[in-house]
């Protein structure tokens, strides 16, 4: 995906939800201000905030209204004219924005529950910060998620 997203520090959940969704979204814990949307300029991102007060190209910072973050996520694919390919859901690490890479059972077997090894074959585990996912219950639940808090856009 070409779309990237700085998130202020008000906008944690939507950061998170934007990586499920496969958007390179970097959270920063910082007050949104002029140096905010400057960082996503130089970066080739789109600075999401709640603050209603930053002024700067309109394109490229969004304001965003919503105080839950299923309404969040839709205003924000709405503003874009954007949907979010279901391909792309849960290829980067929650934790560091990372793009996940395919690991090896055996490589993970000392990381995950016993339970977890015994039943799972698809890893992936993150280059950067080392976390391992697996499929489990997350891909439905998301999905799930997704199809009854957001019925007005369909993802």
């Amino acid at each position: 995906m070409d779309i990237r997203f700085l998130c202020d520090s008000n906008l944690g959940k939507l950061s998170k939800w934007l990586r499920i969704l496969g958007y390179d979204t970097l959270f920063d814990r910082g007050d949104a201000d002029q140096c905010f949307i400057l960082k996503a300029g130089r970066e080739g991102r789109i600075a999401l905030t709640r603050k209603r007060n930053l002024g700067g190209d309109s394109g490229r910072l969004i304001v965003v209204k919503a105080d839950r973050v299923e309404g969040q996520i839709g205003e924000v694919m709405e503003a874009l004219s954007i949907k979010p390919d279901p391909k792309d859901r849960m290829t980067l690490c929650l934790r560091c924005n990372a793009k996940l890479k395919a690991a090896v059972k055996a490589d993970v077997e000392e990381t995950v529950p016993a339970y977890v090894y015994q039943n799972c074959t698809d890893f992936r585990k993150c280059p950067d910060c080392g976390k391992i996912y697996w499929p489990g219950t997350h891909p439905r639940r998301v999905d799930e998620y997704l199809r009854t808090r957001i019925p007005t856009r369909p993802l």
